[in-house]
């Protein structure tokens, strides 16, 4: 059952270092009923809170109807509103992503730049939520980080959390009507069109004919799963951290010690993950170990290399790119691609692509030379669209790159402001206006 009394008691259990007063907390609101319930029991806590609704323009006057909701609930509890409204079709097909991937990064770079220092982002997943994240992830294929589901609380490119994760949307529907509050309905939910209403709509009640409180059990189960993770990741990290020798200041694995755990891919992955490898490689992982000296694998970061007794972790060259680029035309060749630099007329005969790999750039704004070069962890940028300046390493996380693709990410910039993310987005500061006159188009092109 959820009641007031109930969500602080979880409140406290679960979030000790958040406290109402003391933390400013965003919270993302869609009108629905999970939302303005948490708006609501925030609020009942005499809490510091803000709302922050997104528009996407995607259902009309539903849309619409949804943000003046929003607005009248905000004004009768005298709660502080932000609205952000975006054409997410325009955006998908600028930027070539889905629906709904294009919606999710527009509403977490937005949060993202509303939030200060030691805010925190409020979003309203439940239990049913958490139920059908881990049956999807079961369904494609899973080790035992998908089975934990989503997290309670998360402080890396987001400060994060989710105090209603342990309630059912049952629950939030009797708190809404013991409360008095409406809510608006999004028809898209009825929908099969997407696996996540496909599960809700028709697996899952299909389920609960025979298990009734499915959606409990396995919220349940996920936190069961949790607990466990923590020890295996634990108990994994310590026995690599035992077996390793560094020889010559190259690390190395003595392959007798790495035969203890040999047919055991949780190990394995365990070690690999960091160094660039994807699971599917575990077993040339296992295959490297009887191979001929001198054998290796490699990923972009890293090589794993058969040598005598043993296995050396070797980094690529890690050597920072700094090229200094003299004039408009030309081309560059990088470290992992090639850049082709063109000056155009800004008039009706110029196209745009609008590829993530070209950028246009406002050749008036910029002050020659330029420079392309590593991106650093110092970097931050603002990103087209947004006016707030965001860090380069969060917006490089928000793309969830492995680890050894995000080293790889170049920048273009004059002094010190990044014009181009090379490959993902322009700086708002260099984007085209209807004053510009000449154009800097660079393309950049992967060597892999």
């Amino acid at each position: 059952m959820l009641t007031l009394e109930n969500f602080t008691k979880h409140w406290e259990k679960k979030f000790p270092a958040l406290h109402f007063k003391q933390t400013h907390f965003l919270i993302a609101i869609s009108g629905g009923v999970d939302s303005i319930v948490l708006a609501h029991l925030m609020h009942c806590c005499k809490a510091n809170i803000t709302l922050a609704h997104v528009n996407f323009q995607l259902r009309g006057e539903e849309s619409v109807r949804d943000e003046n909701f929003v607005r009248a609930f905000a004004q009768q509890l005298n709660i502080p509103l932000k609205v952000h409204s975006i054409d997410t079709n325009k955006y998908a097909t600028t930027y070539k992503m889905g629906l709904q991937e294009a919606a999710r990064e527009i509403r977490y770079a937005w949060f993202e730049s509303l939030l200060a220092k030691e805010e925190v982002l409020l979003t309203a997943h439940h239990a049913d939520d958490q139920a059908e994240t881990v049956l999807m992830q079961l369904f494609r294929g899973t080790g035992l980080h998908g089975l934990t589901g989503i997290p309670a609380r998360r402080n890396d490119v987001l400060n994060l959390a989710r105090p209603l994760l342990p309630f059912t949307k049952e629950q939030i529907k009797q708190y809404a009507t013991s409360n008095g509050l409406s809510f608006v309905e999004d028809s898209s939910n009825s929908k099969d069109d997407y696996t996540r209403n496909l599960i809700r709509n028709k697996i899952i009640p299909q389920i609960q004919e025979v298990y009734a409180h499915v959606n409990e059990n396995i919220f349940a189960t996920a936190e069961k799963l949790k607990e466990a993770e923590a020890i295996v990741e634990a108990t994994v990290a310590l026995f690599w951290k035992k077996g390793f020798k560094i020889k010559k200041g190259i690390p190395t694995l003595p392959i007798n010690y790495f035969y203890k755990v040999k047919d055991n891919a949780t190990y394995t992955w365990g070690l690999i993950q960091s160094y660039g490898f994807k699971p599917a490689q575990i077993t040339e992982v296992h295959k490297l170990l009887e191979a001929s000296n001198g054998a290796y694998i490699a990923t972009p970061t890293h090589r794993f290399i058969k040598y005598n007794e043993v296995i050396q972790i070797v980094s690529n060259d890690t050597s920072k790119e700094h090229l200094v680029i003299y004039v408009g035309e030309g081309v560059l060749q990088t470290k992992y691609g090639t850049l082709h630099l063109e000056i155009l007329e800004a008039n009706e005969n110029l196209i745009i692509d609008p590829s993530s790999k070209i950028a246009y750039l406002d050749a008036a704004k910029l002050d020659w030379p330029i420079l392309f070069r590593t991106w650093q962890s110092t970097d931050y940028f603002y990103p087209l669209g947004l006016r707030k300046k965001k860090k380069l390493n969060h917006f490089l996380g928000s793309l969830k790159l492995n680890p050894a693709i995000k080293e790889q990410v170049g920048i273009v910039a004059v002094g010190d402001k990044i014009c181009w993310v090379v490959g993902h987005r322009i700086d708002d500061r260099f984007k085209l206006t209807p004053q510009t006159t000449k154009v800097l188009k660079i393309t950049y092109q992967d060597k892999f």
